[in-house]
């Protein structure tokens, strides 16, 4: 049973972990580039602090959604109001991000610079990251809910997160490049269009939902 649950899992994971990387590496990789002198043991606590807030997030679906199963299929009509409303959240912090760290020395910017420096910042960013309401995450809370109880939803959601965090990895490596100023201005670019494309998927989900 458990074998069954964890290969379940592992072969979704590894089908859909691309799309997670498309998702992800948006929000994760301007973050990582534009931190200075970061080598490999600072860039895999980064990704750790990351993938610790997605698995907090998969942990409590696999739970709930294991445990009471098909009864909680009508809440997905609000899907038309939390998504965008996670899209946006993803959106404005990013912006902030990428603005906080291109002008440091403003008053404004200062007063923000040691929250987004801080490692909670990037468990709240991968905890957001971990409720988005993607296919592969539709694909994954079905079948919690198929499974039927909350240790076979929460373990089928582990191995689906061990599974997709491989995509990830190469991003150890970002301490090898955010050396060079001009990478991490890159970043800071990247990481405000992250936001404004977040912010856009919040608008175009909310119309097409709604």
């Amino acid at each position: 049973m458990i074998l069954s649950i964890a290969g379940r899992a592992l072969v979704l994971g590894l089908s859909t972990g691309l799309f997670c990387l498309g998702f992800c590496v948006p929000l994760l990789g301007p973050v990582m580039l534009t931190r200075e002198k970061t080598g490999l043991k600072e860039s895999a606590a980064s990704i750790g602090l990351f993938l610790a807030g997605r698995l907090i997030a998969y942990l409590v679906f696999g739970l709930v959604f294991g445990a009471l199963g098909s009864a909680l299929t009508p809440i997905w009509s609000v899907k038309a109001i939390f998504l965008p409303a996670l899209y946006a959240i993803l959106g404005i912090l990013m912006i902030l991000y990428g603005v906080v760290q291109s002008f440091p020395h403003i008053g404004f910017c200062r007063m923000f610079t040691p929250r987004f420096q801080s490692k909670w910042y990037l468990l709240v960013i991968g905890f957001l990251a971990g409720i988005n309401i993607c296919p592969p995450f539709l694909l994954a809370v079905t079948t919690a809910m198929d499974l039927g109880g909350p240790f076979q939803g929460m373990l089928f959601f582990l191995v689906f997160f061990l599974a997709t965090s491989i995509y990830l990895l190469p991003l150890l490596f970002s301490g090898l490049v955010n050396r060079f100023k001009e990478i991490r201005f890159a970043a800071r670019i990247a990481a405000v269009v992250a936001g404004l494309y977040f912010i856009f998927l919040a608008a175009r989900t909310f119309l097409f939902t709604a």
